[in-house]
Formats: C-alpha cells, structure tokens, sequence
C-alpha cells in the first residue's frame, strides 16, 4: 500500500468523526478499563499460555472477548511504551524515548510534556472520572504526576520498583558521581543488586507509594503513603483501589476511565502471602497468578456494579519478557527474543479485548498500543477527537472483524527505525540483543526480510528469493521515516551532563 494511501488513513483515524452522535446521558456512556503489566511475556497466559501457570481470569477475557496475537507495544521499554499509550502517538513524535538512557530514574526533573494531551485528558473532557493506580514511569516530578495528565486521582509508585536502591551509600543518584569512581563504585553496587533482585527483601528498594488527588478547586493533595512500598501487597493494594474507584464512579452515575498499570512482573518479584509456593512455575508463576486474581477482581467488580454490558476491558503489556532474569522472567515463545529488542518477543505482546459488542474468538490482525486512543474515542462516541498520528480506529474489527486499518508497525530503539512491518512480512534494518545478550548489533546494508507466519522466531532471512517485496516495504519504511519529525529526546537531554561525562569514559 502506497505511504501516502496509508498516511491519509491514518490521519482519518486521528480525527474521525464517529457517526451516531454523542450520548444523550452519562448513564449510557461506556467506561473502558486497561489493565497494564510490566515486562509480561507473549506466552504467560492467553493462547500460548504456560500449562504450569494457572490464569483463570485471563482465560475467560479469551473465551468470552477477542484475543489479538499480532498486538505490539510501541516500544521495548517502559518510558516510551507507556508514553505512547497514553498519547497515541509514537515516542520520536513526544521526545519520551532515549538513545543513551532509555527511561526515567528517581529524581527526574523532565517528564511527559504538558502540551501532549493523554487519553485520560480526553476523557475528562467529556465529563469522565478519570483513575490510575499503579506504575507511572513518565516524570516522578509533582509537575509530572498522572494528576497533573488528565487524571483526577492517582495511587501507585512513579518509576520501576528495582530503583531507588542504595549499596554503602551508593544511590542511582551519586553513582555517576565523581566520574572517576564509577567504575568502583559499578564493581561494588552490581554484585549486591543481582543478589537482591533475586532474593528481595521490602527494604532493598526505597520506591515511594504515592497518592495524589485533584481537589475540587483544581489544587493538588499528593502524600506519600509509605516508603518502602510493600511490594509483597502492592498488587492487591493497585487492585482494591481501582474496585473502589469503579464503586464511587458507578455510585456517582459517573463513566470513567480506568488504567490499573501493575508494576510487576518486572523484577524484584513481589507476590502476598496467598500466593507464594502457589504456581507450578516457581516465583514467576505466583507473581502472574497474583495478576491473574487481581484480573478476576476487576470482573467480578463489573458484574457486581451491574456494568458488564457497558464496561470495556483491555488487558497488554509494556513490552516483553526481562529475559536476562532466567526463572524470573517470563517467555515470550514462539517469539524471538524479549525486552529491551526490536525482535518480535520484545515489541509483540498478547492482547485482549472484551466489552459490549466485541465478537468473541483469536484475531490474527495488526494493532498497535497507539491504536487505542481513537479506537476509545470511537468506542466512546465522542463527537470529534484530538489528532493522535500514530491511532488507527480498531472498533470495527472488535466489532465486525473486518481487517484491521493498521497494515504496518514500526520498530523503533530510541530514534532508530531498526524495522518495519507490512502485512505479514518484516524487513530489519539492525538486529542486536538487549543488556549484553547476544546477538551483537549489526547493520545490514540489504535489510533481512523475515515471513512472520512460518517462522515468528526470525531465525530465516528470505530476501533473497523476495527481493520484490523487500524494495516494497523498504520504500514505504523509508518514506514512513522521512514523514517523522523526531523531537529531540526529553530523556537524554535530563541527563545531558552525564552522558558527557560517560563519553570520556567509554571513549
């Protein structure tokens, strides 16, 4: 499909006009649910799911609502992710992306920028609460918190839960610090980190749970409930809040937006006391089957509040699988690779939709992460939408399954289009693994071409027998490419002074 046949598509998407009209009441607008994990592997529930990991929940969002095999994160890692799922836009178009240092540590003075309007903002433009509960990973600034992005309440913790550690008085934030000393002090910290992601202990992270609330005369209450965090009742605590929040959106005949954004299972691995020794898979597997109850609380919270006929539910993850972690990390089988890669097992990620008129069954269709701000405004009924470049409308194929207006995905690290998928082939322009893990980074001169349905472990390179449809999808990555205005990145720039100081070193 030509680039310009796909660019006007897109911008359709963007600014579609939903035909129908607005509600006539609040009391049959539907609210829309996103349950968002961290570091979740492609094959951790779902179709592909591990026989030795019990997910019940899940299981049912399969059987009763639409599961998406072909679903991609916009990225491999949490920062960028989760900006561009809430702005529906691609990180190079926000500046939330990093080529040196990927996302936000603790003390940040940057974060999303104010002038991206988020989803939550649109909702509660339309008369919508707005709650989030959970990992916010974009500014951990008051000025950046979700509160201040469209939600009017917020509890949960601003970064990853393996930061904000401290080794003989060593921190994320002196660590740099004289540049001279951090190779000592890396040689001190590394040992005693890997040691407690493996054997966690509360105190070990001195990650903040927080809660922050917009008034009523538009000020701000934030506190800061505890720290450490209970990372052992953190799950059920996400949970609780977010079934209180639906009650007093339901009690007020209020519609809301909820996205319940689980900090786990990214590592250190946390679960209660229920569920430890539960699963058959070790700490992992009680981990993701701690998820799966908290899944199953929020249906039966829908069924309870009498809203299963106008509740919308999504359930996805950032990226894939943290897989240099072994048994603490999940898999992303049959899929290549995981977190931190533009292989598919670090982008593609299962995902589930079910809600008032979603045609039950497996989808094999194209969808991105940044196709959910229209579609919900779709879903919604809203008269007219902020422009969001990177959105494709799904309500169709939720609906009718009609094939999905999205035809390509880019694969981006950082500003770097490493690939570009069309239909159901993929050309790669650099393969390299994550975190020091083979393979190393090579760029090709001819990109590799790949045929994801016979082989989506990426282990074949057909272009040679292909080359026709390498030029095809080449060209329109290149004029994809060539369409982006990349911003400059919000997250390198935080940390301009100690990438310079980093050069010398590794220079």
């Amino acid at each position: 499909m030509p680039l310009k046949q796909i660019m006007s598509i897109l911008l359709l998407a963007a600014t579609c006009l939903v035909q129908g009209g607005q509600p006539t009441s609040s009391a049959n607008q539907p609210n829309f649910i996103i349950i968002y994990t961290d570091d979740m592997g492609y094959a951790d529930a779902g179709p592909f799911g591990d026989p030795l990991i019990n997910t019940p929940a899940i299981d049912s969002l399969v059987e009763n609502g639409q599961a998406w095999t072909n679903f991609y994160a916009a990225a491999s890692v949490c920062t960028p992710s989760r900006g561009a799922l809430l702005t529906g836009k691609l990180p190079v178009r926000t500046g939330l992306y990093g080529n040196n240092l990927a996302v936000f540590y603790p003390e940040s003075k940057k974060g999303i920028p104010t002038n991206e309007k988020t989803i939550a903002e649109v909702f509660q433009d339309n008369s919508y609460a707005t709650g989030m509960f959970g990992k916010w990973h974009l500014g951990d600034a008051k000025s950046y918190y979700p509160t201040r992005h469209g939600f009017d309440e917020w509890v949960g913790i601003p970064y990853s839960n393996d930061m904000d550690w401290e080794v003989d008085g060593i921190t994320l934030n002196n660590i740099f610090s004289p540049p001279w000393k951090i190779a000592d002090k890396l040689s001190k910290v590394m040992p005693v980190i890997q040691q407690q992601i493996y054997n966690p202990s509360i105190s070990d992270w001195q990650v903040p749970l927080i809660s922050s609330r917009q008034e009523p005369d538009g000020t701000f209450k934030d506190i800061e409930l505890e720290r450490p965090a209970d990372q052992t009742l953190i799950t059920q605590k996400y949970t609780n809040e977010s079934v209180r929040f639906m009650r007093e959106s339901v009690d007020a005949n209020k519609p809301f937006f909820l996205y319940l954004s689980h900090s786990m299972p990214h590592v250190p691995l946390f679960r209660s006391s229920v569920f430890a020794g539960k699963s058959r898979q070790g700490i992992y597997g009680d981990v993701i089957e701690e998820i799966d109850w908290s899944v199953g609380r929020i249906l039966d919270a829908v069924e309870q509040f009498s809203i299963t006929s106008n509740t919308y539910i999504v359930l996805t993850s950032d990226n894939g699988p943290w897989l240099m972690y072994g048994v603490h990390a999940g898999s992303a089988t049959p899929l290549r690779d995981g977190k931190g890669t533009t292989f598919e097992g670090g982008m593609r990620v299962m995902t589930f939709f079910s809600g008032p008129g979603i045609t039950p069954g497996l989808s094999n269709e194209l969808g991105m992460q940044t196709d959910l701000f229209s579609t919900f405004i779709s879903l919604a009924g809203f008269t007219k939408s902020q422009a969001s470049m990177d959105s494709f409308d799904l309500s169709d194929s939720l609906k009718k399954r009609t094939p999905s207006p999205r035809t390509f995905v880019p694969f981006y690290k950082g500003s770097e289009l490493r690939a570009f998928r069309l239909g159901n082939h993929k050309i790669q322009y650099v393969t390299q693994g994550a975190y020091g893990m083979p393979p190393a980074r090579q760029v090709h001169d001819s990109p590799l071409l790949i045929d994801l349905i016979n082989d989506p472990n990426e282990g074949t390179d057909v272009s040679e027998q292909n080359p026709q449809i390498v030029s095809q999808i080449d060209a329109i990555a290149r004029e994809f490419e060539e369409s982006i205005d990349v911003k400059p990145s919000i997250l390198d720039s935080q940390y301009s002074k100690l990438l310079y100081w980093l050069s010398k070193i590794w220079n």
